[in-house]
């Protein structure tokens, strides 16, 4: 919904209207979708349609063999179908569509070999280190050259690259931007992302953005009203990598209670107890 939103905003002045559709089942009726759209405001930035008896399913999804949901039908100014594909890849489709650039037989190929690269960038990030920094900082420089539409969606993936290569002042300012835009979009799983990877254990690192870290992960905790065992080990493991044992407990403690009452939290359970032991044991040797 937020990237939908973001889209939506960026082409207004391009003639597009982004539409989604939805329909009737027992579980979805137009209340409820009028309902859904209100309590989303501005995160849901776009116009919803309720199909009438399946009829825009049939002419699009059934007419052209699609069954993933969410799809996205682009339709250009002459009202052709230019673009099929998930809503997440709609960025340079349209942006092209709306500049007059789009080519519909070379546009797919040219997306793919993008989504090739983007994924050989973000494998070298997994691993990434002060050697393999540098040139994967070039294949990012050459990504926004190529892909200017679609530069920004590697940003989270250039964080651990540009902190790899020494680059600490200018990973911060990015850093911050992640999540300043994850606490508009109230993304409580994505500033989880953020603080974790800064505060993972088995990342080895010297230089760890802890409070930045501690930032992302008290908006998590707080957007999930502290009922996510995953969040609160994350926010946990930042106050311990600061010296506060006592605070890192404290959430330790809620995180194993969840784990054993939240069915959905049973397989972290094991990893989520022993890191409240590693809390305890650092207290005690402190004292």
């Amino acid at each position: 919904m937020p990237h939908l939103s973001e889209l939506q905003k960026r082409h207004a002045d391009d003639g597009v209207t982004i539409i989604a559709v939805t329909k009737e089942d027992k579980n979805n009726s137009i209340e409820q979708v009028r309902k859904m759209t209100a309590d989303k405001g501005d995160t849901m930035g776009y116009t919803v349609a309720f199909d009438d008896a399946g009829k825009t399913y049939a002419d699009y999804m059934t007419a052209s063999g699609q069954r993933g949901i969410p799809t996205a039908f682009l339709v250009d100014k002459t009202g052709r179908i230019a673009y099929i594909g998930h809503p997440s890849n709609m960025d340079i489709p349209m942006a092209r569509v709306a500049n007059g650039t789009w080519d519909p037989v070379k546009g797919p190929e040219d997306m793919q070999a993008m989504s090739a690269m983007r994924n050989k960038i973000a494998s070298g990030a997994r691993s990434v280190n002060a050697e393999s920094a540098p040139k994967l900082l070039g294949m990012l420089d050459e990504f926004s050259e190529r892909w200017p539409e679609v530069a920004d969606s590697l940003n989270s993936i250039k964080y651990p690259i540009l902190m790899a290569a020494g680059k600490h002042a200018e990973a911060g300012v990015l850093g911050r931007e992640l999540v300043q835009t994850a606490i508009h979009n109230k993304d409580a799983g994505t500033l989880n992302q953020i603080a974790w990877g800064i505060v993972d254990p088995d990342v080895k690192s010297e230089h760890r953005d802890v409070s930045l870290a501690l930032w992302a992960a008290e908006v998590a905790a707080n957007l999930s009203e502290h009922k996510d065992a995953a969040i609160l080990d994350t926010l946990a493991r930042a106050h311990f990598w600061i010296g506060g044992l006592e605070r890192a407990i404290q959430i330790q403690e809620q995180a194993v209670e969840l784990t054993s009452t939240d069915k959905r939290y049973a397989s972290m359970a094991a990893g989520i107890e022993a890191a409240l032991k590693e809390y305890r044991e650092a207290l005690a040797a402190r004292k």
